[in-house]
């Protein structure tokens, strides 16, 4: 039998929960990855900079509970947590969970408020995955310039060793706001082994616009070093490994 398990390569802990049958048996899952940025939802979390991370899974009977733990994401790091249930109903698969955030460290990412706790749907058939995120509470770089929280939806599709994902982020604007929260980005996997992936990830869509001071993408036309977004295509290598 397949085991749940949560995608740990080229982003973050909510970047995917793997659908699968679920085990039989109580299972106790840990591994370890490093990868030369930390990308989540194509957005490079970390300045070009490397990550290390590591996470410990439990499920039983479908269930399934966890917690990873990295060392990007500001001076403090982060740590994820998650539960939920996966199966399959037929040829199809469902996975349905709530994940929170927590940002140790006083640094720029939990700045702007609480830690973030999401809760998502995922569904699967015939090697197609899709899934939404919705913010349920707190917020953080995401949402900073939202007031109602943001949603992010993923479509997905693999074939062998080759993987596509196209994410929609869409963070909901401040009421009378003249810019735009929403952007799309295409992430492109090739995995060597069992260990060794590469991603080539970039955002396709979003408005050149102002945010605040900042740039959305590209260059600042005000002359403004800061940018919300980069949109410069980033190649990501991850290996990671069994710790069990």
């Amino acid at each position: 039998m397949k085991k749940v398990k949560n995608l740990l390569t080229t982003s973050a802990a909510a970047a995917a929960i793997a659908l699968s049958a679920a085990p039989a048996v109580a299972d106790l899952e840990a591994s370890a990855a490093v990868s030369n940025i930390y990308l989540f939802r194509g957005v490079d979390q970390n300045a070009g900079d490397g990550a290390v991370s590591a996470d410990l899974v439990y499920s039983n009977s479908g269930f399934y509970a966890g917690v990873w733990a990295s060392s990007s994401a500001g001076n403090g790091g982060e740590i994820d947590t998650f539960a939920g249930w996966s199966g399959s109903f037929g040829d199809l698969g469902v996975d349905i969970g709530l994940l929170n955030y927590y940002y140790p460290g006083n640094n720029l990412i939990d700045s702007w408020g609480t830690d973030l706790t999401e809760a998502y749907l995922g569904l699967s058939f015939a090697g197609v995955e899709l899934y939404y995120y919705d913010n349920i509470a707190g917020n953080n770089a995401f949402n900073a310039y939202s007031d109602d929280g943001f949603t992010y939806t993923t479509l997905g599709y693999s074939m062998g060793q080759f993987s596509a994902l196209v994410g929609f982020a869409d963070g909901e604007e401040p009421t009378g706001a003249a810019h735009d929260n929403d952007y799309t980005h295409l992430d492109l996997t090739y995995a060597f082994n069992d260990n060794l992936s590469f991603t080539l990830s970039k955002i396709v869509d979003i408005d050149d616009e102002l945010i605040g001071n900042k740039a959305v993408v590209g260059t600042d036309p005000k002359g403004l070093t800061s940018t919300a977004f980069d949109d410069d295509a980033l190649l990501v290598v991850t290996y990671s490994i069994p710790l069990n």
